[in-house]
């Protein structure tokens, strides 16, 4: 490894400080000593007239302000060129999760619930689970919607358990979501380390922390969100959980007002994990998911 200052790039926020902080811990000893610098990139939201949509730290990798980035899987940009995801590190809890008074469920709040859900997947899964819930749309972070939580402004937070554990907020988790109820963000729970293409010793350095699991399982999701070839903000969940030999990939494309969801799964193995992703995409667009994701296209 060169002796020069590896500049990372992090979102800059208090979860992907964390996030970052957590990876660049386990990534550190394979980088020979070289000295790091963390460097925190404002993320000004989803553009989507830019040629890197959500990916400011795409952006910045492939400009050169940094040299390796870390971040959400879910919250890449799936559109970035000559940029390598050079590792998926050990994967942290998928799914969604509640945070509500009094250790509420979902099943006991009241008629006409609050909930901040952030995400018009969750929006729709929520609606189609129950009509009657009030999905307020809020964006900030964790600990803003946690205060508007306290405050009384809405009934509960749909947010995800990997950002809570990466922030140690567990203790306020009231339940935690099956598939039946909310399937998660293509790549939620997953942390990636993304290089330019020809940054070799850096991707060898990065796959020192690489999981093989949870690479199969990201590989899976992506390659069924690419296949749809939808808009990052699209209604689209999809979710894959292996044994090591074999992996179950569940998927959803959501009508945004929730009235209906298209709903499958592929089984196979580890090997095919892309291949599962992209057949997984043309079933539920062949069951009516093309033309939910054309009105979703509609009503943004």
């Amino acid at each position: 490894m060169t002796a020069h200052t590896i500049r990372i790039g992090v979102r800059g926020n208090r979860l992907g400080l964390s996030i970052g902080q957590q990876t660049l811990e386990a990534l550190r000893p394979h980088l020979g000593g070289t000295t790091t610098e963390v460097v925190p990139i404002a993320d000004p939201g989803l553009r989507p007239s830019s040629p890197w949509p959500g990916g400011a730290l795409e952006r910045a990798l492939a400009q050169g302000d940094v040299q390796m980035v870390i971040q959400n899987a879910k919250d890449a940009s799936p559109a970035a060129t000559g940029i390598t995801i050079a590792a998926v590190t050990a994967r942290f809890t998928p799914f969604d999760v509640l945070i509500a008074p009094d250790s509420a469920i979902l099943d006991e709040l009241p008629m006409g619930a609050a909930l901040s859900a952030h995400t018009a997947l969750r929006r729709a899964q929520l609606l189609n689970y129950r009509d009657d819930f009030r999905i307020v749309d809020f964006a900030g972070s964790l600990e803003e919607r946690i205060r508007m939580l306290e405050e009384g402004d809405v009934d509960g937070l749909i947010v995800s358990a990997s950002a809570v554990e990466h922030l140690g907020l567990q203790d306020r988790v009231t339940e935690i979501f099956t598939t039946a109820v909310l399937i998660p963000a293509p790549g939620q729970g997953s942390t990636i380390i993304q290089v330019r293409t020809g940054e070799k010793e850096l991707i060898k350095a990065a796959k020192h922390v690489n999981d093989a699991d949870a690479r199969a399982e990201f590989d899976a999701e992506r390659a069924f969100f690419k296949a749809l070839g939808a808009d990052s903000r699209a209604p689209v969940g999809a979710l894959a959980q292996g044994d090591g030999a074999s992996l179950r990939l569940e998927g959803v494309i959501a009508e945004r007002d929730g009235a209906r969801l298209f709903r499958d799964f592929e089984i196979g193995g580890t090997g095919s994990a892309a291949a599962m992703g992209e057949r997984l995409a043309k079933k539920l667009l062949a069951e009516g998911g093309r033309r939910a994701l054309a009105t979703a296209d509609l009503e943004q």
